[in-house]
């Protein structure tokens, strides 16, 4: 079974394509339109798309040279319909003019689904997530100790204030590492199991601004949402630890973020905006591999935030330019 992201604008259209894909034993997710299509792609990374050309927004040839200029979506194959455009597109894996036979259809999706890549199997998973527990346990212990000697200290007040307060301040970030360790190797080994709710994810990011707000009053903090609550599964845990990841990066260089919540029938984004000097093309190759050399921001949050919103069914994706800031997105399907 196969991921088949379907997208036209004509609703009838749209449910006779969507019929003979699921009807091939696959799953389907609907787009309206191109941008949306766009958006879908990036975060439930379909195995193939079959888009039409003629749409608003963006239209189908677009939205191919989009996905084909996109690192991780440049080698789906996408099959292009259209009744105008007589050839079809190189950016295409296939392409059927409309009218076209439903019998030609089927034959086309299962070939571009036959030649799809798909994701390499991990190796040593099981070896990975045991050296990240026992980092984690043998860190635990001198890790709380030390805690529990500075907190002593600060009682006593006989100590240099300043100094307590950075090496209370290393402390807690030597116990960040450990626990992203321990996170990212449960995400490397696959053994990460979600406990999702339904909530309101506007209510729920409203609440992690406001504890930011707190940790970094000298950041100007902006927030747009929906006056109207937004309903989605998600695990509220797991999804903090998403959110954490991106106000963190947004907010090291201080400034202006702004924090952006959209909601669509089918899709929820969450935008976080900085200012800051952006990020150069190469370091945005390797954003979310974990344990890179030179990895932007340092730490493993973004990559955590990546696999927990592929997770959830969703994806993380950035847009950046050196000197004019950098933008973080998570995107999560709705039903």
């Amino acid at each position: 079974m196969s991921l088949v992201l379907v997208a036209d604008d004509e609703p009838a259209v749209l449910e006779v394509l969507s019929q003979v894909v699921e009807d091939l034993g696959h799953d389907v997710i609907q787009a309206r339109d191109g941008e949306e299509a766009w958006n879908l792609a990036r975060a439930r990374r379909p195995n193939l798309v079959v888009t039409d050309h003629m749409m608003p927004r963006l239209s189908g040839l677009d939205l191919c040279r989009k996905l084909k200029g996109d690192e991780v979506l440049g080698r789906v194959p996408i099959i292009l319909l259209s009744a105008v455009l007589p050839h079809g597109a190189p950016e295409a894996h296939a392409f059927l003019h409309k009218p076209f036979e439903i019998t030609d259809f089927e034959a086309l999706i299962r070939n571009a689904l036959a030649e799809a890549p798909r994701p390499k199997p991990l190796e040593g998973a099981s070896a990975v997530e045991a050296l990240g527990n026992w980092v984690a346990r043998g860190f635990e212990g001198p890790l709380s100790t030390a805690r529990e000697q500075v907190e002593r200290l600060r009682a006593e007040g006989k100590s240099d204030g300043g100094a307590l307060e950075t090496l209370g301040a290393q402390l807690k970030t030597l116990e960040t590492l450990t626990r992203d360790f321990q996170e990212a190797t449960h995400l490397a080994a696959r053994t990460v199991a979600l406990s999702p709710v339904e909530a309101d994810v506007g209510a729920h990011l409203r609440q992690r601004l406001e504890e930011w707000k707190q940790r970094q009053p000298e950041v100007r903090w902006e927030l747009d949402v929906p006056g109207v609550p937004v309903e989605l599964r998600f695990d509220p845990e797991r999804m903090r630890r998403v959110l954490d990841a991106l106000l963190g990066h947004a907010g090291r260089h201080g400034g202006e973020v702004r924090v952006e919540l959209e909601s669509t029938p089918s899709l929820v984004t969450m935008r976080v905006k900085d200012r800051g000097p952006g990020i150069s093309d190469e370091e945005l190759q390797h954003i979310f591999e974990p344990f890179g050399a030179g990895r932007v921001g340092g730490g493993l949050g973004l990559y955590i935030a990546s696999e927990l919103a592929r997770l959830h069914g969703g994806g993380l994706s950035v847009e950046s330019k050196r000197g004019q800031g950098t933008t973080l997105s998570v995107m999560l399907p709705r039903g």
